[in-house]
């Protein structure tokens, strides 16, 4: 089994779905949803891992480790990416907010 294939299989049980209910609702076939669970390499979509992390309510991103789409490296450019934006917003707020409250001399 695939470390993939185990948590897609307990998600789904955890929400109380057969394969047939998760076939009609996200419109995959039984036969691919069983051999993804079953840890068949490649045979599910991001767009049909993301339906089923929606249909099951968990987080997307996992899978797509899961999946080899994403690499924990990836995580961390985009991490530091919004760490970096964070820190720009920061600055633009300290500076815009002087600005804004600087006291104009009276004439």
């Amino acid at each position: 089994m695939s470390e993939l294939g185990d948590y897609l299989r307990n998600a789904r049980n955890e929400k109380g779905l057969s394969q047939a209910k998760v076939q009609t609702q996200i419109r995959i076939t039984n036969s691919r949803l069983c051999k993804a669970e079953n840890g068949a390499d490649n045979i599910l979509s991001a767009a049909e891992l993301k339906k089923l992390a929606v249909l099951y309510g968990v987080p997307v991103v996992p899978l797509f480790i899961m999946a080899g789409f994403l690499e924990t490296s990836d995580l961390e450019e985009v991490f530091l990416a919004q760490l970096e934006l964070s820190e720009v917003h920061h600055a633009v707020v300290v500076v815009g907010g002087a600005r804004y409250h600087k006291k104009t001399p009276k004439e």
